[in-house]
């Protein structure tokens, strides 16, 4: 039981003992710098947890509400702009269904 004791003390005065790393704003961090340049689809998904935990710590300062929610908006943006044209290999799947089943429809109704 001493011993047990004893490596709860040491364990805990090990960590106690540790400076953490603070920056003076969450907000400046380089993941939401990079987020605020080119947009949340830049992150990759190794990176996805540690964003979370910065914005997590950013909506808890003073800016950090506005600073999110400029980069919400500069991805919607950037979806609406990318949306706006339809091109691609699901495109032409899309308009090759569609044709399809005008076609079908148009042959049904004039009963042949």
């Amino acid at each position: 039981m001493v011993k047990l004791f004893a490596i709860a003390i040491i364990c805990f005065s090990v960590l106690l003992g540790q400076e953490t790393k603070k920056t003076e704003n969450p907000c400046q961090s380089e993941l939401i710098k990079k987020a605020k340049r080119e947009g949340v689809r830049s992150i990759k998904i190794a990176e996805l947890p540690t964003y979370v935990i910065e914005l997590w710590k950013c909506r808890k300062e003073n800016e950090g509400k506005k600073t999110l929610k400029r980069i919400n908006e500069k991805t919607y943006i950037e979806d609406y702009e990318s949306a706006e044209s339809f091109v691609g290999f699901t495109a032409t799947c899309a308009y090759c269904s569609a044709a399809s089943v005008l076609i079908f429809y148009i042959f049904k109704l004039s009963g042949n």
